[in-house]
């Protein structure tokens, strides 16, 4: 199948690849970092020159984005290029409110719209086991399912477009929160004096194991820092979304708040581009 991809970054890239690997043809275009793209290319991919390039006779374009700002820009170039019945896959974590705007942007050529935030990171998505939280209508699911299993483990169906930026937001509440409260207990943990490895072998035998403790702690302690790879700029961009659909939905906004406040005063002091795990570092040196 010929498929376009925009956005071949720390997620992209994994998934771009796991296309090829699965027998797609793949054209992708490059932004700012052409590494990711020379690697593609290396492995069987094309690269596009123009967004009109990269949409031609294509089946399937597939993005995977910073932001919906970022979003809206690619589709308002990509639109005037779209086949009619191509297969947009936005695997983007939009804000609550931005897939039925990028939906109706799509379909105003014809071309179908499927919203597919997906669970996992780089790691994962090298892996092909990723998770997509789909919405679409329903007849387009099957194939939009088809593509996604490249690269996910699992690809479930949500309802219509809307539902999924935000299931991937609660999603995302779930995993920052989790892992920022593994980043603020060892920190502590430091200004006790508790022993990191000691703690962490034993927290593993409670209710306190998790993942997210084992990428962040337990690369740590092998003196690696960036075993979580989000960095904190991100983790404040989805903290904002967050905020944002609990504000809107007259839902408790003291947690997401709080968390967003974590992450905006790293962001401040120029931490941004920092991953979230990076946060012990700091504190390795205080």
């Amino acid at each position: 199948m010929k498929i376009g991809f925009i956005g071949a970054g720390i997620m992209g890239h994994g998934m771009a690849a796991n296309l090829l690997k699965a027998g797609h043809g793949l054209t992708v275009i490059a932004n700012r970092n052409r590494t990711p793209i020379e690697d593609l290319v290396s492995k069987g991919a094309v690269e596009a020159r123009s967004y009109k390039e990269l949409a031609e006779n294509k089946v399937a374009i597939i993005l995977c984005v910073t932001n919906s700002a970022i979003a809206d820009k690619v589709i308002d170039q990509l639109v005037p290029h779209l086949n009619a019945n191509v297969l947009v896959i936005d695997t983007t974590t939009n804000e609550p409110e931005a897939p039925l705007r990028l939906a109706k942007k799509v379909t105003s050529v014809g071309a179908r719209y499927v919203e597919a935030p997906v669970t996992g990171g780089a790691k994962q998505a090298a892996e092909g086991i990723l998770g997509a939280i789909v919405a679409c209508e329903e007849d387009h699911f099957p194939e939009a399912k088809s593509l996604l299993l490249s690269f996910c483990k699992q690809a479930e169906h949500f309802g219509p477009v809307g539902t999924a930026a935000k299931t991937k937001l609660v999603s995302n509440f779930l995993a920052l929160g989790t892992a920022t409260l593994v980043v603020e207990t060892f920190k502590q943990a430091r200004s006790l004096g508790v022993d990191w490895r000691k703690l962490y072998e034993l927290a593993q035998l409670g209710s306190g194991n998790s993942s997210a403790m084992h990428r962040i702690v337990g690369n740590a302690l092998k003196g690696d820092f960036q075993g979580y790879v989000f960095t904190n700029e991100n983790s404040l961009k989805d903290l904002s979304y967050i905020h944002s659909l609990l504000e809107q939905e007259g839902l408790d906004v003291s947690l997401a708040a709080t968390m967003k406040t974590l992450y905006a005063e790293a962001v401040e002091q120029g931490d941004g581009k920092r991953m979230i795990s990076e946060r012990l570092a700091t504190s390795e040196k205080e």
